[in-house]
């Protein structure tokens, strides 16, 4: 079951312990890209996702990558030649956290951490810009909403320039659970944090990015 993600989750914990037990089916030599295709269709849809979100904020300073999985985000900043002064990955699956720090083992101003933001948050001004990429489409507790926004409220306030994540377009594949209307949320994001709202969306594609930005 593990290897088909649910439209779900009761809470925090169940999605750390679903992405533990995938963890445990994928080992050897491409398990990782097996896994992160799971997640993202394609190495080539990682990317492109990844290309949005910098190009909305771009990778710098003191980084934080929250649902960080394997620690992606880094290849694609020295890839891309980003630099950036700290990168900190957290994640609520400690088998993510796990393979992430064997994979990166060695390199300068990474690190990885177990972390649910909703029952650890953040303190704030610690990190620069926030990255939340293909993470918040899963609908967590009875009212995801009401989750989601929490997550964004701590990011938010725990940087100094900026957050910017991915969300899923209402109407635009049949079976999306938790979507939202990306200007509609843009407005209450704005009226609730006070940020600077920015949205990246096609009109096509089912995935947009929104930057939360410091007025």
């Amino acid at each position: 079951m593990a290897l088909f993600t649910p439209r779900g989750f009761p809470d925090v914990r169940a999605c750390g312990a679903f992405y533990d037990a995938r963890a445990g089916l994928f080992q050897g030599d491409g398990a990782d890209d097996q896994m992160m295709a799971l997640e993202y269709g394609s190495v080539d849809g990682q990317q492109k996702l990844f290309s949005r979100a910098a190009a909305l904020l771009p990778l710098q300073g003191r980084m934080l990558d929250i649902g960080c999985g394997l620690g992606h985000l880094v290849d694609f900043a020295d890839h891309h030649r980003q630099p950036f002064d700290a990168y900190r990955g957290i994640d609520v699956s400690q088998s993510m956290v796990d393979r992430a720090e064997q994979r990166l083992a060695g390199h300068a101003g990474v690190s990885f951490e177990l972390r649910d933001i909703l029952t650890q948050p953040l303190e704030p001004d610690t990190f620069d810009a926030a990255y939340i990429i293909s993470v918040l489409g899963y609908a967590i507790g009875s009212d995801p909403m009401a989750t989601m926004i929490r997550i964004l409220r701590n990011a938010y306030e725990a940087c100094s320039v900026g957050v910017v994540f991915s969300h899923l377009v209402e109407g635009r594949k049949p079976g999306l659970v938790f979507t939202s209307v990306p200007s509609e949320l843009a407005a209450r994001l704005e009226q609730e944090l006070g940020c600077r709202a920015v949205i990246d969306d096609d009109g096509e594609d089912f995935t947009y990015l929104m930057a939360l930005l410091r007025p």
